[in-house]
């Protein structure tokens, strides 16, 4: 038995655990009304869209020994952007400051001349 309660029937401790599996962050993201499933809040849902190798994704199925239907649960948690990605991020910062210091020079030149 498990500390879940049957959605159905309201059975507490009546569910029984047939499966945990981890699956793609992305892939749970497209499944119907995913943010809804998983309890996320809606910052917390933004950055799994952002970043959804940041995160692990596990799916729990549930059936009850009382009604006999199954459930699925998510469980979301963050194991971190990895760090390649944040380096990609900071040179494209860069590269992008960099550009605008260099438009805004030939502008003042265009003035000048």
């Amino acid at each position: 038995m498990v500390l879940e309660e049957c959605p159905f029937c309201r059975k507490f401790l009546a569910a029984e655990l047939l499966s945990k599996e981890e699956i793609d962050t992305t892939e749970a993201l497209k499944e119907k009304d995913a943010f809804f499933k998983m309890g996320v809040t809606i910052e917390t849902g933004e950055r799994i869209a952002d970043h959804p190798d940041a995160f692990i994704t596990s799916r729990f199925a549930y059936r009850c020994r009382d009604c006999g239907k199954e459930w699925a649960k998510f469980s979301v948690r963050e194991v971190g952007i990895p760090r390649e990605y944040i380096e990609d991020e900071e040179e494209k910062t860069d590269y992008e400051s960099e550009r605008e210091e260099e438009d805004a020079r030939e502008e003042q030149y265009a003035r000048e001349g």
